[in-house]
């Protein structure tokens, strides 16, 4: 399969991850041409300082080992799969660039065979680019649940955000509806990007020399309307997780029906205006942890 075609596949599969607030638009009769912006994964974000950014946003692979029920990408849907090299990925980000087409990068992926073996192909990615191509671009990395510390490492020093979702606010609704995932795999590498972030900011404070870890902080992903919890309890994990994890955003994503699964609430539309009212991060954080909820580690 050639780029291009993985390119159409991959930037299509990663349309659910919500880490920006707008995405491609297509105008008739302009698929292709200047100032085209359906095509080739391109979408914006927004930096700290109030820029808008233009990102390339794909997926490494959409092969995944994984079959979540609410997942387009899940191992028995029966869609076109594909993955990237990291060179491949490396190439892209590189061409788009110099182009003036995007200046950054945001890399996520289904579980292609291990959390592990994932991982380090999206960490290569950043490393290339950092590394041996001088990018000094903005990268966001999505980290798997269940990889290794090490690899959590190598991506906080090479990125300038990096996030693993949660998507489910409950073990009870994970175990239901995505039972290879687990609390602990999620949590785990969530807790460590804290401390790592902590422990940079002091270090960074003493000699301006240390290196920085994900500079830009993390953040993380919930799918509202898949499970039965109510807005209440959602926000008050969102608390724990902006408290103890030193999330910079918790991103709220309506449930879209993409599969048919018995697991799944047979809803008449995506839960949008109840996406939009859990979107303001709680301003106060408060030690509360409901039972059902994942419990924040201390």
């Amino acid at each position: 399969m050639d780029t291009l075609s993985k390119l159409r596949i991959l930037s299509g599969a990663a349309r659910y991850d919500a880490m920006c607030a707008s995405s491609g638009s297509r105008r008739n009769g302009a698929s292709s041409g200047t100032a085209n912006a359906s095509s080739g994964g391109i979408c914006h974000g927004w930096s700290d300082d109030g820029r808008c950014i233009s990102l390339l946003k794909i997926l490494l692979s959409n092969d995944c080992s994984y079959d979540c029920a609410y997942c387009v990408n899940r191992r028995s849907s029966q869609v076109e799969r594909a993955s990237f090299s990291p060179g491949e990925v490396v190439s892209l980000t590189l061409d788009f660039y110099r182009r003036n087409y995007i200046e950054g990068l945001f890399l996520s992926s289904a579980v292609l065979g291990s959390p592990d073996y994932t991982m380090e192909r999206m960490v290569r990615v950043a490393e290339l680019l950092r590394e041996e191509a001088g990018f000094g671009g903005y990268i966001h990395l999505k980290v798997i649940p269940g990889c290794s510390s090490e690899l959590v490492d190598r991506a906080g020093l090479c990125a300038d955000r990096i996030s693993v979702n949660i998507e489910l606010p409950s073990a009870a609704s994970l175990e239901r509806l995505a039972p290879e995932k687990k609390k602990d795999a999620i949590l785990g590498p969530m807790s460590a990007i804290g401390r790592g972030i902590t422990t940079s900011i002091s270090e960074r404070r003493r000699s301006r020399h240390a290196p920085s870890f994900a500079p830009l902080g993390q953040s993380t992903q919930m799918i509202i309307g898949a499970s039965p919890e109510s807005d209440f309890q959602i926000l008050r994990l969102s608390e724990g997780l902006y408290r103890k994890m030193h999330l910079k955003r918790v991103y709220y994503s309506a449930f879209i029906s993409v599969n048919d699964d018995s697991r799944l609430p047979a809803l008449p539309a995506p839960p949008l205006l109840r996406e939009h009212r859990l979107l303001s991060p709680p301003s106060e954080p408060r030690q509360l942890v409901l039972p059902g909820l994942f419990p924040m580690p201390a």
